[in-house]
């Protein structure tokens, strides 16, 4: 961490004025960068899966994009990464400036459902953003589909943002009855595959049996050991493998 920190600052003391950063950033996508066919599609879309490309500075230029600057900076180093297609450097920076909705448009195009999962994964934080991108999927749908991924295949690569995935997605952020409500309204209910239904139907048992045990636990009857028991024994394994997990049986 100090080594990185100072790093930054010793990298932030050289790039003074903060225009001479848009010069360097500007010849850090330029060097050893994919062709613009690789990471982008005749409208300027993004490719599918092209934020999985090598780019031979990639290091340098997320430290670009980090260094404080002020606003119109940020704004131009956002639009340098969108035209050259280094999508992990823009997304980046629709975080920073909390350009959402064009964050999860391009998103989309990406087709890759990582970048909606773990801690640093871009997940809606509205029911209007959840709306946003299952309407942004459904014209998506309509749109003539890629004939092969950077690996070839569309099947070689990572998970797709899809009706189903985001579905799932959305039933264990919001609770399987509130995601259909809202599956129901935007009119995709019916695109729904019945590991969906499943899925739905094991939130719901556990949701249940845990409101039991929270009840059993405020009021002293079991501890946390008899608690995880209980919800493993009331659950079969197939209802984790929905969630690709298969717990050990104590």
């Amino acid at each position: 961490f100090l080594q990185l920190s100072l790093r930054s600052s010793f990298l932030e003391s050289l790039l003074q004025p903060e225009s001479l950063r848009l010069d360097w950033l500007l010849l850090a996508v330029s060097l050893d960068a994919p062709p613009s066919t690789s990471t982008m599609d005749d409208e300027g879309y993004p490719r599918p899966h092209s934020h999985l490309l090598s780019w031979g500075y990639s290091q340098l230029i997320l430290h670009l994009i980090k260094l404080p600057a002020d606003f119109i900076t940020k704004e131009k180093m956002t639009d340098i990464c969108r035209s050259c297609g280094f999508w992990p450097g823009y997304l980046t920076l629709c975080l920073e400036l909390e350009r959402r909705r064009e964050a999860f448009t391009n998103i989309v195009y990406l087709n890759d459902m990582s970048l909606m999962e773990g801690d640093n994964g871009w997940i809606p934080e509205t029911v209007e953003e959840w709306k946003l991108l299952l309407h942004l999927i459904q014209n998506k749908s309509t749109r003539p589909a890629p004939q092969e991924s950077l690996n070839g295949s569309l099947s070689d690569g990572p998970s797709p943002i899809n009706v189903e995935n985001v579905a799932l997605l959305l039933a264990k952020a919001m609770g399987p009855d509130r995601a259909w409500s809202l599956l129901q309204e935007c009119g995709l209910a019916l695109e729904l595959s019945e590991k969906f239904t499943r899925t739905c139907d094991v939130l719901r048992i556990a949701e249940k049996r845990q409101r039991h045990l929270n009840c059993f636990c405020f009021l002293g009857i079991v501890n946390n050991t008899t608690m995880n028991m209980s919800i493993q024994i009331c659950l079969p394994d197939t209802a984790f493998s929905s969630f690709g997990y298969i717990p050990e049986r104590p």
